[in-house]
């Protein structure tokens, strides 16, 4: 099992496929397991870099923890690998995480894709008090009671983002589970505590017009949350394109796997 070395954690990665570098980077509370569905079709014509990031899946997280931190660690993956010419992917929370590192290295970076994405971040203080409560009671449950009871308490079996995509494809379930059981409970709780006590003073949302890589944009018709974000970086970024899979909530390459890995592979190389 491969890690690459961060300092003061261990990024877990896999590397699948030949061809030109495709990176997939996943949402809050997942790991690179979501990307389950797409690996047969993408590892066919790339070559599929999944990673989890720090304090999810297998990866460890240390006293730091943003967005930028994030990218951090996914850019001293790619120098140590040493890949150029690559296509980028970053889902929902790494979306900004995704859109850093393409700002940070146009010379290694090609495209950029955006999916169900949160649009970067406007600047922020430490997280509120409200906040921090939340995430200790979160933090107590993964102590005492393990990741199974966190995902109830948190709503990634029973939430809005994950409902009706399960009530609708219960097929799903199984790939669902195994996702969240992929985390470490000891790897969460530090996440969580690190993010408590993060600041990001920077607006990167004001930086989006700097994009310079092609950019695609993917977002499902029916995550209403989310749709006006992906509809808001697609006006922002000159070169960009939105596309919107009918039928599809905020789950998008797994509630539509098929119309998801097309649009991605008509739009690459």
């Amino acid at each position: 099992m491969p890690f690459y070395d961060a300092d003061d954690a261990a990024i877990y990665y896999e590397i699948s496929g030949e061809g030109r570098p495709l990176i997939l980077l996943h949402g809050y509370a997942l790991n690179g397991l979501m990307w389950s569905l797409q690996k047969p079709a993408f590892e066919s014509r790339y070559q599929l870099i999944t990673v989890d990031l720090r304090g999810f899946g297998q990866s460890s997280c240390g006293a730091r923890w943003s967005g930028s931190v994030m990218a951090e660690d996914v850019k001293g993956l790619i120098k140590s690998l040493d890949l150029r010419d690559i296509a980028i992917v970053g889902f929902s929370m790494s979306g900004p995480v995704a859109f850093r590192i393409a700002l940070a290295m146009p010379d290694r970076i090609s495209r950029l894709i955006f999916v169900s994405s949160i649009l970067p971040s406007a600047g922020k203080t430490a997280a509120p008090p409200n906040q921090r409560k939340s995430a200790d009671e979160e933090i107590e449950i993964l102590k005492s009671r393990g990741v199974s009871a966190w995902a109830d308490k948190t709503g990634m079996r029973t939430g809005p983002l994950v409902k009706d995509m399960l009530e609708k494809q219960p097929g799903l379930r199984d790939l669902w589970e195994s996702i969240l059981m992929r985390h470490n409970p000891d790897y969460l709780a530090k996440m969580l505590q690190s993010r408590a006590a993060t600041s990001s003073p920077v607006n990167w949302r004001e930086r989006l017009k700097e994009v310079t890589q092609p950019t695609l944009i993917i977002a499902g018709k029916n995550d209403r949350k989310f749709l006006d974000a992906s509809r808001n970086i697609n006006r922002q970024i000159p070169n960009s394109q939105l596309t919107i899979i009918e039928g599809a909530g905020h789950m998008v390459n797994i509630e539509k796997p098929e119309e998801f890995n097309q649009a991605v592979m008509e739009w690459l190389w």
